[in-house]
C-alpha cells in the first residue's frame, strides 16, 4: 500500500484494537501476524464491506498461527487505571462498532463521512467569522468575513480553509493515526466542539425586508433595547407640530423621564445602499433620542467618527411633507 496514503480512521482504530489484543506476543510474532493486514482492511473498507469484531479477529489470527489464547490474563487485572488515551480509544472503538453494526447505520455513517470536506470548510469559516467579530465594530455575520480591510477577509478565510483541510487529511497538526498525542487529540476534539457550538452565538440579521439591526453577542456590554413598531424595527422618528409641519431636534422621553432612543447599531438597506443613523451630541455624549437622526451611507459598522469613513451624515427628506393639523381635546 502506498505509504503516503492516509489510513481510514475506522481501519486505524481496528488495527489498534487488534494490536492491543496481541500485546502478550513478542514484537516479531505480532508484526508477522499483522503484516499486510492494513492493506487488506483498507480494500475491504473501500468495497463497502463491514469490518469484523477486532477481538474475534485477533483470536482467529492466533488460531491460524497455531498460537494459544492470550497469556497472563492476571496482568489485565493489575493494569493501572485507564488513561485518557484509553478512554478516547474506547470511545472511538464503541462509536466505530455502533456505526458498523447495522446496514442503516453503516449507510448513514458513510454519507456523513462523505460530507467531511464540507465540515472542514465550515469550521474554517467559523474560525474566520469569530476573528471578524472580535477584530472590528458590531456588524452582521456575512458569508465573506471583512475584518475591516478590503480583501483581507477572503484571504484569511481561504487560509483557514487550507489549514482546516490539511488538518482533516492528517497532513498537518496533529497528524493522523496512533502517533497523535493525547493532548493533541483532546485539543482537536475541543476545537471541533467549539466550531459546532459557536455559530449558535452569532446574531443574525433581523427586521423587515431590507431593514436590519445587528447585535454582537461577543461584546461585553449589554446591547440596548431595540425600538419596534409591531414586529418592525424603528430606525428613525419624524415629529410634526400641531400645525402638521415637520420638526427637527425633538428630544423624546417616556413617562419616567427615560430617553426613547433607537439602537445605535441600526442600519437600512444593504451593500452600496446601506445607511446608518448618526447621533446628536451633547458635548461628547452621543444621543439617539433626538429626532430625526442624521444618516449617512456606510457599507459596514455603525456611524463611526474616524478618517476611514467617507461622507458626512445628513438629514434625509421627511417621509411626509406635512400632516393634518391637530388640536387638544377641549375641556
Amino acid at each position: 500500500m502506498n505509504p503516503t496514503t492516509a489510513v481510514h480512521p475506522e481501519v486505524a482504530a481496528f488495527l489498534d484494537r487488534v494490536r492491543r489484543e496481541l500485546l502478550d506476543l513478542d514484537e516479531e510474532q505480532r508484526e508477522e501476524l499483522l503484516d499486510g493486514l492494513e492493506a487488506d482492511l483498507s480494500e475491504q473498507r473501500a468495497a463497502g464491506d463491514p469490518l469484523p469484531d477486532p477481538t474475534a479477529y485477533a483470536a482467529e489470527l492466533r488460531a491460524a498461527a497455531g498460537l494459544g489464547a492470550a497469556r497472563a490474563p492476571r496482568l489485565r487485572l493489575r493494569r493501572p487505571a485507564r488513561s485518557v488515551a484509553d478512554v478516547l480509544d474506547e470511545a472511538r472503538d464503541e462509536w466505530t462498532s455502533w456505526t458498523t453494526r447495522h446496514e442503516a447505520t453503516r449507510t448513514a455513517w458513510t454519507l456523513v463521512e462523505a460530507l467531511r470536506p464540507a465540515w472542514w470548510v465550515l469550521r474554517a469559516w467559523v474560525a474566520a467569522t469569530l476573528l471578524d467579530q472580535l477584530a472590528g465594530p458590531w456588524e452582521r455575520v456575512t458569508l465573506w468575513p471583512t475584518l475591516g480591510v478590503p480583501l483581507l477577509g477572503p484571504v484569511v478565510l481561504l487560509a483557514a480553509v487550507v489549514i482546516s483541510v490539511l488538518i482533516g487529511l492528517g497532513r498537518l497538526w496533529p497528524g493522523s493515526g496512533p502517533e497523535r498525542s493525547t493532548a493533541a487529540r483532546l485539543v482537536l476534539v475541543g476545537l471541533n466542539v467549539v466550531a459546532v457550538l459557536l455559530p449558535l452565538t452569532f446574531t443574525l440579521p433581523t427586521g423587515h425586508q431590507d431593514h436590519t439591526v445587528y447585535a454582537s453577542p461577543l461584546h461585553p456590554a449589554k446591547a440596548p433595547d431595540v425600538l419596534r413598531h409591531g414586529r418592525e424595527v424603528v430606525r428613525n422618528i419624524y415629529a410634526y407640530d400641531a400645525q402638521g409641519q415637520p420638526l427637527q431636534g425633538v428630544q423624546l422621553f417616556d413617562q419616567e423621564g427615560r430617553p426613547v432612543a433607537v439602537s445605535p447599531r441600526s442600519s437600512m438597506g444593504r451593500g452600496q445602499q446601506r445607511e446608518v443613523t448618526c447621533p446628536w451630541l451633547n458635548g461628547t455624549t452621543q444621543l439617539y433620542n433626538v429626532f430625526p437622526l442624521p444618516q449617512r451611507t456606510q457599507k459596514r459598522g455603525t456611524c463611526l467618527r474616524d478618517l476611514g469613513q467617507v461622507g458626512e451624515p445628513g438629514f434625509r427628506p421627511v417621509p411626509l411633507a406635512s400632516v393634518p393639523p391637530v388640536s387638544p381635546v377641549s375641556p
